[in-house]
């Protein structure tokens, strides 16, 4: 896992340094920025780009939630977290699809369950399917998966890009899929909770815009699912 943490105050830098280092059960590559500029000229460039971002929010400048913008304009899939010791910018920080919110001053413990939460949830989402279609094998990662849809007896997976049919169907697929990600919402649909927008009463709403209704039968366990995956108990 690779992960870039940017702060302006250098003692909070040195802190979380020294944090980092005493965590040597985690396979982690960490790279520090005082100056939000530079990091990212550096990523921009960088051939593999850090899975998660650790930003102070009050930062001159540019701000945390500025650099967080600018980030996902060219990336969908990175962990953001967010460092401050003011609570009132917590609304404005799940504008950019936030992963946690870490407030000041930042603890080891609180730290460690960072990379733990981090390192669950990258190894979920790397996660891949398998399966064929008129004798052409197809490889999808979780983390590309929208939903899938029973058609007869056969299956459909859409994903952003594409949907593809598969020669097995949906209970079959369901076997092959993990629970901690994927949630049943009608006897139909499965959905991918990484790409839950909201859920309602009757109706899930998708990263995309897709809309699909949610049964009575599932409403509970939906719910229950998702509030898990949000806060990081898969």
């Amino acid at each position: 896992m690779r992960v870039a943490i940017c702060d302006d105050n250098q003692q909070d830098i040195e802190r979380i340094r020294r944090y980092t280092l005493r965590m040597i059960d985690y396979a982690v590559e960490y790279v520090f920025y005082t100056r939000p500029e530079e990091l990212l000229r550096e990523c921009a460039d960088a051939e593999q780009k850090p899975d998660m971002y650790i930003l102070d929010i009050e930062m001159p400048g540019m701000d945390g939630l500025a650099v967080a913008k600018q980030i996902r304009e060219t990336d969908s899939k990175a962990l953001l977290v967010f460092l401050t010791s003011y609570t009132k910018y917590m609304p404005s920080v799940f504008e950019v699809v936030t992963f946690d919110f870490i407030p000041k001053p930042i603890s080891e413990e609180r730290l460690r369950v960072l990379f733990e939460k981090a390192g669950t949830y990258l190894n979920l989402t790397n996660q891949s399917f398998s399966f064929s279609y008129r004798r052409v094998r197809y490889s999808l990662k979780f983390d590309e998966i929208l939903y899938l849809e029973k058609r007869g007896r056969q299956a459909i997976i859409h994903t952003k890009k594409m949907k593809y049919q598969s020669n097995m169907n949906l209970n079959e697929i369901w076997g092959k899929l993990d629970e901690r990600m994927f949630a049943a919402v009608h006897g139909s649909f499965i959905v991918n909770l990484k790409h839950v927008h909201s859920v309602s009463s009757g109706m899930v709403m998708l990263t995309d815009g897709t809309e699909l209704g949610v049964t009575r039968g599932y409403r509970k366990e939906l719910t229950k699912k998702h509030i898990a995956f949000v806060q990081g108990g898969m």
